[in-house]
């Protein structure tokens, strides 16, 4: 009885529906949606980024195509691309 009882605990959740988003959420996605950008606007994140700098560079050569290096930190930086305020 026990174990099917747990049995009934576990499972129930996962086969009730997806409950609705709130109303306030609802309005403010409605509201924000002229404002978001396009799926063409967002091309950049489709962008295969490299970690390891000679996998770039080989990648960059196999597909005859530049390579863009980004660098941060600095003297008395951590490496954070973006400074503190």
């Amino acid at each position: 009885m026990r174990r099917s009882a747990l049995f009934a605990l576990v499972l129930l959740p996962g086969l009730a529906p997806a409950a609705e988003p709130a109303p306030e959420l609802a309005a403010l996605l409605k509201k924000a949606g002229p404002y978001r950008p396009a799926a063409s606007n967002l091309a950049w994140r489709q962008i295969p980024w490299e970690i390891d700098p000679t996998a770039a560079l080989k990648a960059a050569k196999d597909e005859q195509r530049p390579l863009l290096v980004w660098l941060a930190g600095g003297r008395k930086r951590d490496g954070s691309p973006l400074e503190r305020c």
